[in-house]
């Protein structure tokens, strides 16, 4: 059996998350919260939904990890700071140079896609771009979000992306069970 490149597997990552997102119910795109008659957007909320329905499919040699801080991670901390990602896909406990897959975040459409994702740019420029570092970063936006808004957010990542990273997806998703759109750079 031949072995997959690097690409090919990040290309599955991102079939896995196109899969993964059409079984996100509703209530996770828009959680109700008592004493409020309008749903909110909660990324957490979202993305724990989402590394639940990731966790449902096989990816060979390597693992899911939601919420892995890396404070205190001896290579990461140094050259990164004490970044925390969504999730990430990996091989727990290495760092040799096929280890680290994919970097993920999520963003609502409703927050702060300025702040936010500049913040998470440089989080993932950052794991991206380090000695054995993950191959490649992924941003997913989830709920209603206007043109003017989308072409703003891709200008925004095609500016503040690091060159040096080998793979960049933007995974767009409006509503539950809506096929998504995905910008790669």
């Amino acid at each position: 059996m031949e072995e997959l490149t690097l690409d090919e597997r990040f290309n599955q990552v991102i079939d896995i998350i196109v899969v993964s997102l059409g079984h996100i119910e509703d209530r996770f795109f828009n959680f109700k919260v008592a004493g409020n008659d309008e749903p909110i957007q909660r990324e957490k909320q979202f993305y724990t939904e989402l590394y639940h329905q990731l966790r449902l499919y096989n990816f060979p040699s390597y693992d899911i990890t939601t919420d892995p801080n890396k404070k205190k991670h001896p290579i990461i901390e140094k050259q990164c700071g004490p970044v925390d990602p969504d999730i990430v896909i990996h091989r727990e406990g290495c760092m040799g140079p096929e280890d680290n897959l994919a970097v993920i975040e999520v963003k609502a459409s409703r927050g702060d896609l300025t702040n936010g994702i500049d913040k998470d740019l440089s989080t993932i420029n950052c794991l991206t771009t380090i000695e054995n570092g993950y191959h490649g970063g992924i941003i997913i936006v989830f709920g209603p979000i206007s043109k003017l808004k989308m072409q703003n957010l891709i200008e925004r990542i095609k500016t503040k992306k690091s060159e040096k990273m080998a793979r960049f997806c933007l995974i767009l998703i409006s509503k539950s069970k809506a096929m998504p759109k995905i910008h790669q750079f």
